[in-house]
């Protein structure tokens, strides 16, 4: 059995120490990730929490990722993602940013986009964005992550 998988009835589960590892080295790739063109437009202050749920026989883990956004605006963007630990590997299931003038929120592969200056949102699959939707999660769901699935290495 593997060091970082612990028998509980029979099944091995990854511990949730290398759960929090795993999901700590995600955190620290998105540090490389840079959001605009200006050198310090990149996450700032992330931070990761790991929970455990009985999902019946076969127990899963819950993960978050908050941080900070410093792009170019009146002041620092917040982000919150959502993630799973299933099959083997997190899954980023969802999120938020929020900045001075708009809200974007994620389920998947899609966003929507709640804008200061319109009175409607636009809803939208990340594939099908332009190169001017300027969001880390499109950045972590698709460089960091492959598609929502945690990258093993």
């Amino acid at each position: 059995m593997s060091p970082q998988l612990a028998r509980d009835g029979g099944i091995e589960h990854l511990s949730l120490t290398v759960a929090r590892q795993r999901l700590e080295a995600i955190a620290e790739a998105m540090r490389s990730i840079r959001l605009c063109n200006r050198p310090n437009c990149r996450y700032r202050d992330i931070a990761v929490e790991v929970s455990v749920h009985d999902g019946g026989a076969e127990p899963f883990y819950e993960g978050s990722i908050d941080a900070m956004i410093d792009r170019p605006s009146g002041s620092l963007d917040r982000a919150h993602y959502r993630l799973q630990f299933r099959q083997g590997r997190w899954q980023l299931l969802g999120g938020e940013e929020v900045s001075d003038v708009s809200s974007f929120f994620f389920e998947g592969d899609t966003y929507e986009v709640f804008s200061a200056y319109g009175t409607r949102s636009h809803k939208a699959k990340l594939a099908d964005a332009g190169s001017n939707l300027r969001v880390g999660y499109r950045e972590l769901y698709y460089r960091v992550f492959d598609r929502g699935q945690e990258r093993l290495h």
